[in-house]
């Protein structure tokens, strides 16, 4: 029986199949780690043993068994590591291998990772057959039949294979983003190699020398989390910090979320080898699991990553522009400005939408997003473009965003805690309702709208597994409902045609005057639409008024300088009077702090293009039907273009340079339509919150900004109400 669990960081679940206890507790993971063969056992799905076999050192249960192979393996690969030959053999194999790279501009480079696994491992059996360890070490450890020789053997090249090409692949993709870390590495490779004559291998002393080259390969560990999570099973009633796990219970112990945990490491998401000075680091990162469990080859792995590093840091630059392989297909991954400008510009001509099958079949085929024919797009757009025109144009648009402020923050009254993230969406997704579809906040539509929006929002960016329980699956059925419930509404502005309101006018179909001067589309198009302006409506604005509070509550110059900015306005108006366009134009310093949240928030981090021909830029060639991923965010924390640009500073905007050097929604053809609506709601949104509440962050919280900006715990904020109101 399990009592109560803490929400995010242990709960209990039913995967493959077994009651399960997942944990996400620093804690609770040490503690099943070190407690193995004594409460806890492998015990990995039938799939698993299946093709690993029963002799694999990762399924053994049996305590003792466990142990000696261990010793075994453990005693193997100090023997071959040892051997004089080793380190000129890794050496060589780093040389050969870039020297094969020379004249390429382009390499897939997990796939040379591979290559380069294999051919160690093709070292290693050499040496293990030239010195026939097996027969040396079994006069130690007892005899070993056939089956668990191959057993230890395909151990051994399953576990060095995976764990060193994935390592050098993440390595090569961190330091790409990270010009300070690869720059403090090639100092250190450059001062080992002065020290050594022209052509002399490295050896063992050279390798305790790599210091930062270490810290660089724990970072990578921590953030690429190679090892995400390990199985186990409680061998009898388990009793920990108030949880008691009953025997025969399944245990998931999940590394990455303790690696990427903000209560555990600052800023978790950032590549920052240089957190590995703190000693304290290490304890708080398991990336090759731990206990009698931790995997034999680990140290291995980490010195062939550091001889590879060397070899590829002094022969070779790589960096804002490389090739990968995602979703399936060969990739360009872009974090240069220019070649992103250019990718964004040359829509339609050179490059087209190309977004994974998963997002396609859930955003349908009549989306903006999806369409890739131009005309067709052209034509949709002026239509989404229209629809924001015609209700950010009425005489109450305005007026309906200044009285939903209002009466928004007259609710937080007597609050002292809220969750401002839910907080925010409600807001935006009550302003699409009563501009876009003409309904009031609290109508039983709207709720139901908002309710299979969160669904929907959940599994937009998930794992396509279409089964009944997955998120996937579920916001497929949201969609299908949201479409559902659009289409009533399209009906009811059908049926209201010619029913004439108290000014005369028809309160019809919004889509009838934009469509005069366009083809008919058809119904489904029209939820397409307005499904694809409700979702970037909620999206952007929600988003973009978590992040304002989140950064403004970090930079008390800032916010004194916009809430100055906000009162001078107010001071200027009669009491009780709405803000209106003017007012907009004056907030000058709003909007500087508006496109620094943008940047640092990166609310889009990248877009899905592909090339339609052969495309030349910069001395690249981008081959046709090659996918083209232009990375918005790495742009925007990019140093040789921001001074500190991982600091909040509004006031870099001053420079009108800085607006050439961020593209926050897309760019071209495929600019969000809605941008600069975002904007003016969170302006105004601003207005009211500055002269009303101060405000303080009441748990330490990130946003999360994958597969979608959010934060986990909902932004909670303690509110204090300002002495004097605005209403």
């Amino acid at each position: 029986m399990l009592i109560l669990f803490q929400i995010w960081e242990i709960f209990k679940s039913n995967i493959f199949g077994a009651p399960t206890i997942v944990s996400c507790d620093l804690e609770l993971n040490t503690f099943v780690l070190q407690n193995e063969g004594k409460l806890f056992q492998s015990s990995y799905p039938k799939p698993v043993k299946n093709i690993l076999g029963k002799h694999s050192l990762l399924l053994l249960t049996d305590f003792d068994r466990h142990k000696r192979f261990r010793s075994i393996e453990m005693s193997l690969i100090n023997k071959f590591k040892c051997t004089p030959h080793f380190f000129s053999h890794l050496d060589k194999l780093c040389l050969s291998l870039m020297e094969s790279w020379r004249g390429n501009q382009f390499i897939l480079f997990f796939k040379q990772a591979k290559q380069a696994r294999s051919r160690i491992a093709s070292t290693l059996k050499q040496i293990l057959k030239e010195k026939d360890c097996f027969n040396e070490i079994m006069l130690l450890k007892g005899k070993l039949s056939d089956v668990e020789k191959v057993s230890i053997v395909l151990d051994l090249l399953f576990a060095g294979f995976e764990t060193t090409s994935g390592l050098l692949s993440l390595l090569v993709y961190f330091l790409a983003k990270s010009s300070q870390a690869l720059q403090n590495l090639k100092d250190e490779h450059r001062a080992l190699r002065r020290k050594k004559k022209g052509g002399e291998p490295l050896n063992w002393e050279d390798y305790k020398q790599m210091e930062f080259t270490m810290m660089v390969i724990n970072e990578t560990l921590r953030c690429g989390n190679l090892v995400k999570f390990v199985l186990r099973e409680a061998i009898k009633d388990v009793d920990f910090k108030g949880y008691h796990i009953s025997a025969g219970w399944k245990i998931l112990p999940i590394f990455s979320s303790m690696h990427l945990d903000p209560l555990l490491h600052e800023n978790p998401s950032e590549f920052n080898p240089w957190r590995w000075t703190d000693p304290a680091t290490s304890k708080k990162v398991t990336p090759f699991g731990g206990g009698l469990r931790m995997c034999p080859g680990s140290e291995l792995a980490k010195l062939e990553a550091a001889f590879f590093l060397h070899h590829l840091v002094l022969n070779y630059r790589y960096g804002k522009v490389f090739k990968s392989y995602i979703f399936g297909s060969p990739t360009i991954i872009s974090c240069d400005l220019e070649l992103n400008k250019f990718v964004l510009q040359k829509e339609g001509k050179l490059f087209q939408s190309s977004y994974p099958k998963p997002i396609r079949d859930i955003l349908g085929k009549h989306s903006l997003m999806i369409v890739s024919d131009v005309e067709r797009h052209k034509k949709l757009r002026r239509i989404e473009v229209g629809l924001i025109n015609k209700f950010s144009s009425t005489s109450n648009f305005l007026g309906d965003i200044d009285k939903l402020c209002i009466s928004l923050m007259e609710s937080w009254r007597g609050n002292q805690l809220i969750l401002f993230s839910k907080q925010a969406k409600q807001f935006s997704f009550n302003l699409m309702l009563m501009n876009l579809l003409d309904m009031q906040p609290g109508e039983p539509l709207g709720l139901q709208l908002l309710e299979d929006f969160l669904t929907f929002m959940k599994g937009f960016v998930s794992i396509p597994i279409n089964l009944p329980w997955t998120p996937y699956a579920k916001a497929v059925k949201a969609r299908t409902r949201i479409s559902s419930t659009l289409k009533q509404i399209l009906n009811e502005w059908k049926n209201r045609k010619d029913v004439q309101v108290q000014n005369g006018q028809q309160k019809g179909d919004p889509f009838d005057e934009i469509l005069v001067k366009e083809d008919l589309i058809s119904d489904v198009e029209k939820v397409s639409i307005l499904l694809d302006l409700l979702l970037a409506g909620y999206e952007t604005t929600s988003g973009l008024l978590s992040l304002l509070v989140y950064f403004l509550a970090q930079s008390p110059q800032a916010l004194q300088t916009l809430k100055d900015e906000h009162l001078a306005i107010r001071k200027k108006k009669k009491e009780g009077e709405p803000l209106n366009w003017e007012d907009y134009k004056q907030m000058e310093f709003t909007t500087m702090v508006i496109n620094e949240t943008l940047r640092c928030g990166n609310l889009v981090k990248f877009v899905h293009r592909e090339a339609i021909k052969d495309v030349k830029f910069k001395g690249y060639h981008i081959p046709a039907g090659w996918k083209v991923l232009p990375i918005l965010s790495a742009v925007h924390l990019e140093p040789s273009l921001h001074e500190n640009p991982s600091e909040f500073n509004p006031w870099r905007w001053t420079d009108p340079a800085t607006s050439h050097k961020v593209v926050p929604f897309g760019g071209g053809s495929r600019l969000c339509p809605g941008s600069e609506l975002g904007k003016l709601e969170a302006s105004f949104f601003l207005h009211y919150l500055l002269l009303n509440y101060r405000w303080t962050m009441k748990e330490e919280e990130y946003p999360m900004l994958y597969p979608y900006m959010d934060f986990p715990k909902g932004l909670l904020i303690a509110l204090e109400t300002e002495t004097k109101n605005v209403n």
